[in-house]
């Protein structure tokens, strides 16, 4: 499962931000493997897993207006200073 927003850049009609799709997605989830459980001494029988996440590059890039993600984890410092 995820939640998605519409593209700020396209508003929704699909560009290459959001991969021509329209929307991004900012939260994801899914349910855990029963061979991780099991591998974190976890019995899959007994016990399920559910796992989450939010993206907060992705609302950064929302917020921000930045095309490319890649930039937040390339260190340069001369991009990192416009924040």
């Amino acid at each position: 499962a995820e939640m998605d927003v519409s593209c700020f850049k396209c508003g929704g009609k699909g560009c290459r931000f959001c991969k021509g799709e329209g929307w991004i997605e900012i939260l994801g989830c899914g349910m855990v493997h029963p061979h991780v459980l099991e591998m974190s001494g976890i019995d899959p029988e007994k016990y399920t897993g559910f796992a989450f996440g939010v993206g907060l590059e992705r609302i950064a890039l929302l917020k921000y207006e930045i095309d490319d993600m890649r930039l937040l984890y390339e260190n340069d410092i001369r991009f990192l200073n416009q924040f």
